[in-house]
């Protein structure tokens, strides 16, 4: 079936390049404490995109083996290639051509290291224990779930099932993930995971570590829009000094916040949190690591970035730059949330949304020059108020689907009756 929000194929070396529509990933990932070493294997079940061609997924990790539809292949014949994209967004595409609209099933055995993208964490082995994290980042090519497990760009919904299992002597350990459909055996050493098949490669969250090193709080919350109160889930892990209740009487408050003022919760029964020492935080579907600084900001995502989801990475720096407007502290390179100024057109061009419809990054000028823009457009709106009205009216509209940055473009000035496309070309697109 032909997504509308995948990118268009690409001919490289002669092969065109698809992306295909994946329907279900089964993975398994083993860590054995002795050796401490780590393998995986991996089931992609997917039909063949619009056109004849070679479909394209990601694996941050070394293959080892390699089956398409039973019939084994040289591990070599899923290379990485460049798209025509940033540089470290290459993608790993299959050297056989498919016809279009057809099942198959793809099995890849891998051992499991430090992933090959910037900035991604090596797996953290201990005495007698592991830490594992799957240590997202929206920021760097190749850093959402295709670090660890095979996966599609973010346009593409797949229901993912993962087992985790711990082999040889150790430790106890706990393991926190964004879903309800977790089965885990006693003696915490091993677990099965569901996640819905509504999420994307950026939806999962999966945090293991030994059971003495995370301590954990449940609670709940009535929020608008539900019949049933919310659980709420607050870890931290013990190497930072941290209210835990606090936290989570802060979590509470801006859940219900949130709801009051945006629009209903699409995230299932339970929101989890992971807090931690790194001075950054990341969003998942209804859940977040974070650090005790950034955690508004990442709960603020639960509405904006993965209630409503960006339909390529491009459009990634909507959800970044609106929720650094809604929720961040005035600093020397950063303005204060709701703030209002007037945005010429006669400043710098800022590109905010990669031009390459296979872009797998947010840019870092989302941060501020894209925050500013929402402070630009507060001023042409008509004030904060207004500008907060029509992002409700945007996230109520397309709840839980995929956002585009014209499709953002065209809400603002349809609510608005304002011509914004000026300051979009200038200040989103990078046209003077």
């Amino acid at each position: 079936m032909t997504q509308p929000v995948a990118p268009p194929p690409v001919v490289v070396d002669g092969r065109r390049v698809v992306p295909p529509d994946v329907e279900r990933i089964d993975a398994a990932l083993r860590f054995d404490l002795d050796t401490r070493e780590a393998v995986a294997k991996a089931t992609v079940h997917f039909t063949a995109g619009g056109q004849d061609g070679h479909p394209a997924l990601d694996l941050r990790q070394p293959v080892e083996w390699l089956r398409l539809d039973g019939t084994s292949l040289d591990p070599s014949a899923l290379p990485s290639r460049d798209l025509g994209a940033e540089p470290g967004a290459e993608m790993r595409v299959l050297d056989v051509s498919l016809e279009a609209g057809s099942p198959h099933r793809l099995e890849i055995g891998y051992r499991l290291e430090k992933p090959t993208a910037a900035g991604a964490e090596d797996i953290g082995w201990q005495d007698e224990g592991v830490r594992f994290d799957l240590w997202m980042s929206d920021l760097r090519p190749g850093r959402y779930l295709e670090m660890w497990v095979p996966a599609p760009l973010v346009h593409d919904r797949f229901a993912l099932s993962l087992a985790v299992e711990l082999l040889g002597k150790g430790r106890p350990h706990t393991l926190i993930a964004n879903t309800g459909g977790v089965d885990a055996a006693r003696g915490g050493k091993k677990w099965s995971l569901r996640y819905p098949a509504h999420f994307t490669s950026l939806s999962p969250m999966l945090i293991l570590a030994p059971s003495d090193q995370i301590e954990v709080r449940r609670s709940a919350v009535v929020i608008p829009d539900r019949e049933r109160s919310l659980g709420v889930v607050c870890a931290r892990s013990t190497d930072i000094d941290v209210d835990l209740e606090a936290c989570a009487a802060d979590l509470r408050a801006w859940l219900v916040y949130l709801s009051s003022r945006y629009g209903p919760w699409t995230h299932g029964d339970t929101f989890w949190a992971l807090l931690w020492a790194p001075e950054r935080g990341m969003e998942y579907d209804g859940a977040t690591t974070s650090s005790v600084k950034a955690l508004e900001h990442e709960v603020f995502h639960s509405w904006f970035g993965r209630g409503v989801k960006p339909a390529r990475a491009a459009d990634g720096w909507i959800d970044e730059a609106w929720t650094t407007w809604a929720t961040s502290t005035r600093s020397s390179d950063r303005l204060g949330r709701f703030e209002t100024v007037e945005l010429g057109l006669d400043e710098p061009p800022v590109e905010l949304y990669p031009p390459s419809a296979w872009s797998r990054h947010t840019p870092l000028a989302a941060y501020t020059e894209g925050a500013r823009l929402f402070a630009g457009l507060a001023a042409l709106l008509g004030g904060p108020e207004r500008l907060r009205a029509a992002m409700a009216d945007w996230y109520r509209v397309n709840l839980g689907g995929f956002v585009t940055t014209n499709g953002l473009a065209a809400h603002l000035a349809a609510w608005s009756g304002i011509d914004i496309g000026p300051w979009w070309a200038r200040y989103v697109h990078g046209r003077g």
